[in-house]
């Protein structure tokens, strides 16, 4: 970082003592575009706030409230304009090199750059850093980030494609921040819907008989036809019977999950072993690995435990009646958090639940892994869960509770809107990826992208698919449209890979040379000085996303900033310029180049060579 906020921050302190006004950090943000390159502050409005403070009580005594609070406000704006102006005429002596002048606006005091030393000074930066740009000091905390989740005996679709995403983005931007990162996979291989697809595994010509009856699509997975039959209502008394049998025998297929010697038992192994290699497989493809995988299967004993010691100490009881009767409850309004309701924890016949399991997950990640933080990447309408969770782990004595984050994130609609695996409305992701790269070859080939179509088109279907979904906050609902996803002219993968592609072809053969670039005496083009203060950003757009957890930062930062390269690119030629300012151009696009692929490598998204 070449850092300017560090002496602008060092020539403030220093005019603030020059000007004789009390001692105040000046805190610093960016002026935007299109006014010039700088940095403002409202410490002259700060310090007119302390200034005023001991009138304002006067005042609101004398004039009431609404009289004094105007009073106030045009006080402050006033004599907010005065300190600025002596803050700015004590700074303007003794400027470092990279600032220009100093200058006061209303209550504001602005710091304008001089745009060649802070191109200079930003691009000898990335020379010197190269993909090490924006990375994070090494931190002493290692953060496990659990993502994916997916359940075995279900369709991998379209609507578990965020989820993949954005844990794999979130655990890349805490590995560049300096942490120690932990990938974990938790799959839900143990279960009631294990039952129900075995089930129809294993009574094909019922579940036929069943959709005939029903109106069921045979595309449908197996699960999804199961659960309809199920749930269904009609179908008359031949449907009803049907019906009956497959719920008293999910249930005892369900028992014989758990016991070695049953033949579901082996057929659970089998089908299990089949769906976690084609998970694998999607993995690879997606470009995604995990350090850690845990399967529910193997916590269920552990979990069985935790309850037991949650009776002990009062914390969970036995229901003695009504619809939770024989099962063991936590009432979350004994222990004053009446908006969590209740949580079974243990079921009337003894088994255990997701939520059981769940528990004893958490206690392993921090004694086994030793992690210093957990974070789930898990869906917003597991809110009101994941609060039960983290609190029964709290009410338990777990003091790394409060160590535990739940990541949200909302859903994806297509244009047959919510999708559900229950329903049988998904969309399996092998269909959704083979769509991408059919379009996306489709255009590689109206466009005459490259000598290899076929390559650049998967790379261009896995960025536009990946982007799509990670320039979203993950608060809102992604609304997937192939033809703004596969857009090579708006804010869409396609557009960012096509400028990467551009910048290689005006830096064959050049060399960065940081010793060069700081002795080169350079006026930028308005192009060129918006290019770099873009680039200056990206440390800070770093620690943004790290903190809030929110790739879409990186993703728009990343979008910003091929951006500000097309205008550069338009406006400024490189290869036909004079040496210097070659020299110059190329160092700016080396620049532009080194940065995007950093976002790039921290969103998952690939960047073709050439196009």
């Amino acid at each position: 970082m070449p850092g300017f906020e560090g002496q602008i921050a060092h020539l403030l302190r220093e005019a603030l003592a020059r000007a004789g006004v009390r001692a105040i950090e000046p805190t610093l943000r960016r002026i935007a575009p299109p006014r010039e390159w700088g940095f403002t502050t409202t410490v002259a409005q700060e310090l007119a706030a302390q200034e005023l403070a001991p009138e304002a009580t006067r005042l609101e005594a004398e004039l009431g409230k609404k009289a004094a609070k105007q009073a106030l406000k045009e006080r402050t704006a006033e004599l907010a304009a005065g300190f600025a102006e002596r803050i700015a005429d004590a700074a303007g002596s003794g400027l470092p090199p990279v600032v220009a002048r100093v200058e006061a606006e209303g209550g504001y005091v602005n710091v304008y750059l001089d745009a060649g030393a802070a191109a200079r000074a930003v691009l000898a930066e990335i020379t010197g850093a190269e993909e090490d740009y924006g990375r994070g000091e090494p931190k002493a905390e290692r953060v496990m980030v659990e993502f994916s989740q997916p359940n075995t005996h279900k369709e991998f679709h379209v609507g578990h494609l965020r989820n993949v995403l954005l844990g794999n983005a979130l655990a890349n931007i805490y590995e560049f921040g300096g942490f120690e990162v932990i990938r974990a996979n938790y799959y839900g291989d143990h279960g009631i819907h294990v039952a129900k697809t075995l089930w129809g595994m294993t009574h094909p010509e019922l579940l036929e008989k069943a959709e005939e009856l029903l109106g069921l699509s045979g595309e449908m997975s197996v699960y999804a036809r199961t659960e309809r039959l199920l749930t269904g209502k009609n179908g008359g008394e031949e449907a009803a019977a049907i019906r009956e049998q497959a719920e008293r025998e999910v249930r005892e297929i369900l028992r014989d999950l758990g016991d070695p010697s049953t033949r579901m038992h082996q057929l659970w192994r089998q089908t299990r072993e089949e769906d976690l290699a084609e998970f694998h497989r999607i993995y690879e493809r997606l470009g995604v690995r995990f350090d850690v995988e845990f399967f529910e299967s193997e916590v269920e004993r552990r979990g069985d435990a935790i309850v037991d010691d949650l009776l002990a100490h009062g914390i969970a009881a036995v229901e003695t009646e009504g619809e939770y009767a024989g099962a063991v409850v936590i009432d979350f309004e004994r222990f004053d958090t009446p908006e969590l309701w209740k949580m079974v924890i243990r079921r009337s016949d003894g088994t255990t639940l997701y939520q059981t399991k769940e528990l004893a997950l958490a206690k392993m990640k921090f004694e086994e892994y030793g992690v210093d933080r957990s974070l789930y990447v898990v869906g917003s309408e597991q809110l009101l869960y994941f609060a039960q969770i983290f609190k029964i782990l709290e009410l338990w004595g777990f003091e790394e509770a409060r160590k535990c984050r739940h990541i949200t994130y909302e859903l994806v609609q297509l244009a047959g809107g919510k999708m559900s695996s229950r329903e049988g409305t998904v969309i399996p992701f092998a269909r959704f990826r083979e769509e991408a790269e059919a379009q996306a070859l489709a255009l590689a080939r109206e466009r005459g992208l490259s000598a290899d179509p076929e390559g650049v088109a998967r790379q261009v279907a896995e960025g536009a698919v990946k982007y799509a979904f990670l320039r979203v906050d993950s608060g809102k609902t992604i609304i997937f449209d192939w033809a703004q996803a596969l857009s090579f002219d708006g804010n869409a993968g396609p557009y960012l890979q096509y400028a990467y592609a551009r910048s290689n072809k005006l830096l064959v053969g050049f060399a960065p040379d940081a010793v060069r670039l700081a002795a080169q005496e350079v006026a930028p083009e308005k192009e060129e000085a918006e290019l770099c203060r873009v680039l200056e950003q990206y440390p800070d757009r770093v620690a943004q996303a790290l903190e809030l957890n929110a790739p879409n930062v990186i993703a728009n930062y990343m979008y910003d900033l091929t951006r500000a390269f097309t205008d550069f690119y338009q406006e400024c030629p490189v290869l036909k310029a004079a040496e210097d300012t070659r020299f110059f151009r190329q160092s700016l696009t080396h620049g532009f180049n080194t940065v995007l692929s950093s976002g790039a490598k921290l969103l998952g998204i690939p960047l073709p060579q050439e196009m």
